[in-house]
């Protein structure tokens, strides 16, 4: 007779019984132990260090120097309606098996039909990466049993994929330094996705959910290049604003549109490669550094320690921060590769690719440099724009409103806009997009509107703290007039030279002992004092009211008046 037993766990917030085995307890209590081991196992590390001869070189706690190597294998759902050889809608976050055509639950007798977008996007992908297409390509089954892979082989580009050999540049910023790398590329291939399973580990069950079965990928094979974890996070984080730029790609890891394969190994600086591990699917920017960061130090710890390093697959715990055990691939399967019989080979008119070509999008290099140098954007500013395609998109969308200044549209949304997404846990979404917005999680603001709010600004009809609520109001849906809604709340800056001319008075007479050091003082020290009158300003309530622009002005006239009297 099973024994068991009831235990309590949360599930979805909720607390719930559930049933298990003693068994299942034993399993559950072996992959902690597992975990624990492994974390400790990698605990003792050293420093890694930019050497100007050799690279990034691992130092061990021996004093032992140490070259990791890594290559990254990235899957990129591609960013169509349809699926790769179905018309099967491909939507996210859709109910279960809701989008599912006879040819993705490989129902006998149907056949695949390849999506013509789908190749376009290949295209758009090599040419980026700057590849070269092989004009005529095929197609291949890769055989390999899964519950998610109903037809029990996967529709690839084995032997002859769209493209190979390319080159991608981007800059990292590691070890305090930012420096600039460039990675070969070694293919592109088409294929399809898989579905999704589902387990439950208490009640033992799981759950196949098709939707994403037969949806368009790009597989993007790099060579083992890279040397740091934030390398390879700089290089996916690039390659990710690169094909949404192009529009090949959704680029959002969260979805699982971009997924991240890992091949880490270690060596002695300059020696032969050592037995890799692959860590399969990370799912952010920063797991991919820190895994395989985890995972450099868990393998030359174990050399150290007279391990041998197993060739398997390997997953990423994101909340213990360790890379644990998934399966062995000491064994090479067979995947009993073959034509796919049912497509014929992919033959490129080369009209198209010249097509693709001169209608290429600015890529995100581009972007920045015409960020910085048109638009006068500094290099961090510009880099934060592209690294946020609706900052950039709406920024772009704003300067067909002719703003008065592109410093303050830029700033707005990197400190602005940005502080209250983070603070309300919401996405932007631009105003000529509102129509494909999730209510509960988009917030939507016009380009013309946020023109008109900062021109304001500009014109020093409101100051920089009434511009700041008028925006956040804007972002929480406040639908008012602009004009109107400054007047609701009074926010209009008072111009009236006589006002403002009392209101210095006022400050040179209260603070008349800090006036009498500035006008003795040498150049130095007038800055100083000058800087402390503006904050005795600042603290009176009429500060905010009058334009403290006009307000410094008339105070340095004055002050510059005191100075003739005082040498006469």
């Amino acid at each position: 007779m099973k024994m068991s037993r009831i235990i309590t766990s949360v599930n979805k917030h909720k607390w719930q019984s559930k049933r298990i085995t003693w068994r299942e307890l034993s399993q559950a209590a072996t992959k902690v132990d597992t975990i624990n081991k492994s974390s400790a196992s990698c605990s003792i590390t050293g420093k890694t260090v930019l050497d100007s001869k050799q690279g990034i070189i691992r130092i061990s706690k021996s004093g032992k120097r140490w070259e990791s190597v890594v290559g990254l294998e990235v899957h990129a759902q591609i960013l169509t309606q349809s699926k790769l050889f179905s018309n099967a809608p491909n939507k996210f976050n859709q109910p279960v098996n809701s989008q599912v055509a006879y040819f993705d639950a490989a129902i006998p007798g149907t056949l695949p039909v390849i999506n013509a977008r789908c190749v376009e996007a290949g295209i758009r992908t090599s040419l980026a990466l700057q590849a070269n297409i092989n004009t005529t390509s095929f197609f291949d089954r890769k055989h390999y049993f899964y519950a998610d892979l109903p037809a029990g082989y996967q529709i690839t580009q084995q032997r002859r994929p769209i493209s190979q050999n390319g080159i991608f540049k981007f800059d990292v910023n590691n070890l305090n330094k930012d420096y600039s790398l460039t990675s070969e590329l070694i293919q592109i291939q088409i294929e399809q996705d898989s579905g999704k399973s589902l387990h439950d580990d208490i009640d033992g069950h799981s759950l196949v959910d098709l939707n994403r079965c037969g949806v368009g990928l790009l597989e993007l094979v790099f060579a083992p290049d890279l040397r740091h974890g934030e390398e390879a996070a700089a290089l996916a984080k690039e390659l990710s604003l690169t094909l949404q730029a192009i529009q090949a790609c959704g680029g959002r890891m969260d979805r699982g549109e971009l997924r991240v394969d890992a091949n880490v190994s270690v060596r002695e600086p300059g020696g032969e490669f050592g037995t890799r591990t692959e860590v399969k699917n990370l799912n952010s920017f920063r797991s991919v550094a820190k895994a395989i960061e985890h995972e450099v130090w868990r393998q030359i710890t174990a050399l150290e320690n007279g391990e041998t390093i197993d060739n398997e697959t390997r997953g990423f715990d994101a909340e213990l921060g360790v890379t644990t055990s998934m399966r062995d691939k000491e064994r090479k399967q067979d995947y009993r590769f073959m034509p796919e019989p049912n497509l014929p080979p992919l033959v490129l008119d080369t009209n198209i690719i010249n097509y693709e070509k001169e209608n290429l999008p600015e890529l995100p290099a581009e972007t920045r440099s015409k960020l910085h140098n048109i638009y006068g954007l500094n290099k961090n500013t510009a880099k934060q724009l592209v690294d946020n395609p609706a900052f950039l998109k709406l920024f772009k969308e704003c300067l067909d409103f002719k703003p008065l200044n592109y410093k303050t549209v830029a700033n707005a949304m990197v400190i602005i806009i940005q502080e209250y997404l983070l603070e309300q846990n919401k996405e932007l979404v631009s105003f000529s997009q509102k129509d494909q917005a999730h209510k509960s999680e988009a917030v939507i603001i016009s380009a013309q509107e946020l023109v008109e709010a900062l021109n304001l600004r500009e014109e020093h009809l409101i100051n920089y703290h009434a511009l700041k609520q008028l925006i956040r109001l804007m972002l929480s849906g406040d639908s008012r007039p602009i004009i109107q809604i400054i007047d609701d709340n009074d926010w209009r800056l008072i111009i009236d030279p006589t006002y403002i001319e009392e209101f210095v008075d006022g400050i040179l007479i209260n603070e008349n002992t800090t006036v009498l050091k500035y006008l003795k003082a040498k150049a130095k020290k007038k800055k100083v004092l000058f800087t402390n009158l503006c904050n005795a300003a600042s603290a009176d309530p009429r500060a905010q009211k009058v334009d403290m622009n006009l307000f410094n002005k008339i105070i340095t006239e004055k002050l510059e008046q005191k100075e003739k009297e005082l040498k006469h």
